[in-house]
């Protein structure tokens, strides 16, 4: 598989200097994803590139092994506020859209390595703007709740 991407993740300053920044950002990432109930990966994507400079593709490699860690984590926290009978009878549906979701990320990560830097820029700008307005949209109008 080849990646075609520039060489360097980072063009900022010096990493130590930085951390202070980074643990801030990862702060207002975390409270923001909490509150909607993601990992934060929405927020944090924007933050790897714009703020510390990461290329596209080594952003969402990085954003997607912290999602995976802070779900790790979080999925017990969350299991004590809701009761662990309201979610198994779910199952079914929870079982389908993650072995879905693990397929999608399976080709995702495959088209983003095979992609051209400026693709991937802009395919995540479309979806980080798709996001926005699906957040939007559901806040703003009523959505009917989805009877499973």
């Amino acid at each position: 598989m080849t990646i075609r991407q520039e060489p360097s993740p980072l063009v900022a300053a010096p990493t130590h200097r930085r951390l202070p920044l980074a643990f801030l950002a990862g702060g207002v990432v975390g409270l923001l994803g909490g509150i909607i109930g993601l990992g934060g990966a929405e927020f944090r994507l924007p933050v790897l590139i714009g703020v510390f400079g990461f290329v596209a593709l080594h952003a969402v490699i990085m954003n997607k092994a912290m999602s995976l860690i802070v779900v790790t984590t979080a999925l017990p926290a969350r299991l004590l506020s809701i009761p662990y009978e309201h979610v198994a009878s779910h199952c079914y549906v929870i079982a389908n859209l993650l072995a879905g979701s693990l397929v999608g990320a399976w080709l995702g990560a495959t088209w983003a390595t095979k992609m051209r830097s400026t693709t991937l820029y802009r395919v995540v700008a479309v979806l980080l703007v798709l996001v926005a307005a699906a957040l939007a949209f559901t806040h703003l109008t009523p959505v009917a709740a989805l009877s499973l």
